[in-house]
């Protein structure tokens, strides 16, 4: 009788580590999914680096795939589950490293991506030194990604005395809420800067 509970016992625990494991990688790769999706500027017009100024706002400009549809609200939706998946269900001591680790792995990615994009757009002679406005338009452009890691991070550290759900709940908000105010305020406000000319 003892043997059978013990046994029950062990093959609870390996499939409760097992599901998490696999949560995490499941996390991770939506993540990562995130961090593309943010370097590729999320559906959103951005500006040619290479293109002369006086050639006009519209000829500077790359249009997008486009805001608010249905793969945008997809693609948007798959990276905030990332966010959710990622944190540990009960936390035994205060940070949950797991998370931690995703959070920087995901920081790096997102930033090489920002850097490689930059440099990928600059074919030919840039319109500005540095070849304004790469790769700041892609730190904007993660902006909300950033700030979901930050979060994640933050109650990383916290674990022990944050509930789960405010764990899981609290990066995806931050992300998606962080996303669509920025779609909101992209194409009247942010696009234009970038077009123009660097301010220094």
């Amino acid at each position: 009788m003892r043997i059978d509970s013990k046994v029950r016992q062990g093959l609870l625990v390996g499939l409760c580590v097992t599901l998490r494991t696999v949560m995490v990688l499941v996390g991770l790769a939506l993540l990562l999914w995130g961090a593309q999706w943010a370097a590729m500027a999320s559906g959103l017009s951005v500006v040619r680096p290479n293109m002369a100024a006086d050639s006009g706002m519209v000829t500077r400009i790359m249009k997008g795939a486009g805001t608010f549809t249905f793969v945008w609200w997809r693609s948007t939706l798959e990276a905030a589950l990332g966010f959710a998946l990622i944190p540990k269900w009960r936390a035994k001591g205060r940070y949950d490293v797991a998370a931690v680790a995703v959070a920087v792995v995901s920081a790096v990615c997102v930033a090489f991506l920002i850097l490689l994009m930059a440099g990928a757009g600059t074919y030919g002679t840039c319109t500005y030194p540095t070849c304004w406005p790469a790769p700041w338009d892609g730190i904007i452009l993660a902006a909300p990604y950033f700030a979901g890691l930050v979060t994640l991070t933050v109650m990383a550290c916290f674990a022990d005395r944050i509930p789960l759900w405010v764990r899981c709940l609290s990066p995806t908000a931050v992300y998606l809420v962080g996303t669509v105010l920025l779609v909101l305020v992209w194409d009247r406000w942010l696009l234009p800067f970038f077009a123009g000319p660097p301010p220094w």
